[in-house]
This record gives structure tokens, sequence and C-alpha cells, in this order.
């Protein structure tokens, strides 16, 4: 049972790792914005959404089942993920992880045809690639428990990540519900994007600022209210200013 259970957690971390750097490949050179962007809601380099689906990936893989069969079931597997995930954050958080609405054929913005072609391709790279090397690095797993050290060390910071991150989220629900901005929806990459931006414009433009400057906490510094890669909240800025930018901005779109 402890090998089962570590098996699946490594199964998880792998892939929660490796879409967190496809995502972040994928935004720089084919996303809208065409820049370094940290993908997800959470801070670290990883995304659970992604090691979800690899997990339920590496089930039906397991399946004595024709390829046919398996395809069409990485296919509903990955758009069920993303369509159950989109949904939660878009109405409890009135979120928008990601934008499909520009995309033919989405249902609410959330998932689209031309993104259920990828998943699936992306599910295929997954059965002839990694799960011959999942395989391979579970007997290894088996075989040096202690590797289970690391595992722990990885849940760990994710808990303290998301606790942080839901945090973060419930933070910035309360803002939109106090600006009674009930019908509007924050683009949560679009609101990293803003944020750069808008910061970026202060340490260029200082003297157009000032009021910004002094609402600052403590001694002014560039470096106090700029946000960094992983953490884009983290700067000492006024968030319910940023919101109201960030639906200004969208709502000239």
């Amino acid at each position: 049972m402890i090998n089962f259970i570590l098996e699946y957690l490594f199964i998880f971390i792998t892939g929660a790792l490796i879409g967190w750097c496809l995502e972040v490949v994928y935004r720089r050179y084919f996303g809208r914005a065409k820049k370094w962007l940290n993908p997800g809601f959470l801070n670290g380099p990883y995304l659970p959404i992604y090691g979800t689906g690899v997990c339920l990936l590496y089930i039906v893989s397991d399946l004595d089942i024709s390829l046919v069969l398996k395809i069409a079931f990485f296919a509903a597997i990955t758009t069920c993920i993303e369509y159950i995930t989109g949904l939660f954050f878009l109405k409890y958080y009135k979120t928008r992880l990601w934008d499909y609405t520009k995309v033919k054929f989405n249902i609410r913005g959330i998932i689209a045809p031309k993104y259920t072609f990828y998943w699936t391709i992306l599910s295929l790279v997954f059965y002839y690639v990694l799960y011959p090397y999942f395989y391979m690095q579970i007997e290894y797993l088996y075989a040096n428990l202690q590797f289970s050290l690391y595992i722990g060390i990885f849940y760990g910071v994710l808990l303290v990540d998301l606790i942080h991150s839901f945090n973060v989220m419930n933070r910035l629900k309360a803002l939109v519900e106090s600006l009674e901005e009930s019908k509007v929806i924050i683009r949560y990459e679009q609101l990293k994007l803003d944020i750069r931006e808008k910061v970026e414009d202060i340490t260029e433009n200082i003297g157009d600022h000032l009021e910004d400057i002094s609402q600052l906490r403590g001694k002014y510094t560039i470096k106090k209210i700029k946000p960094s890669y992983l953490f884009p909240f983290k700067g000492d800025f006024n968030m319910k200013k940023q919101l109201k930018y960030h639906f200004e901005k969208r709502s000239k779109e």
C-alpha cells in the first residue's frame, strides 16, 4: 500500500513539474502576451492540474484496452479536468485562470475543441514517451525508499503554497465584491501582466505616481513594490487600485 501511494505521489510531482515547464514556454512563445509568465494560481514551479491529469493518464495507459479507446479516454479525461477546474474558479472566485473566449466553439471560455486536440496529442506523447519512463523510475523508487523524503518535502512546500495562494484568491474575491464589480471576471494571468506593467510604469515615471508611492509603508524603494516572477502579488502595492486598473483596462478591449 505504501509503495502504491508513493508511486502516484511521484507521478503527480513529475506531471505537475513538466506541465509547469510546458505552460511557461507556451505563454512565452505562443500565448497572447508572449512574455515569461508564471502560469496557474500557485507560486511554485508546478501545476496540480497537470499532476492530476498525468495520474489519470497513467491509470488509463495501464488498462488492457485498444489504443483507439485509450485515445478517447485521454481526450475526455483532460477536457473534463480542465472544465471542472476552470468552472470552479470561475463560479466561486469569479476568476479565469485561462481564457478561451476568443477560440471557436468554446464552452464558457473554459474548454474548446482546439485545446482538446492539443491535450490529446500531449496525452499520446505521455503514453509513448513518459509512460515507459515512469515504469523504470518507479522501480528505482521501490528500491530506494529514502527518496520518499524528497517527495515529502515537495508536498510540504506545495501545502504551504496552496494555503498562501488560496488566501490571495480569497482576498481578490473580497476586493471584487467591495468594488461592487460582481459582474466582472478577473482574468488572472492578465492581472499579473497588468501589475507588472503598472510597476514598470511607476519605476519609469516616478514623478507621476507620488500618490501611489506615498501609500507604501516605510521608506520607498523600487524593490519594495516590484513583484517577483514566482510571487506576482508579493510587492507592497495597493491591490484595490490594481484591480480597478485591471478592470478599466479590460473594459476598453
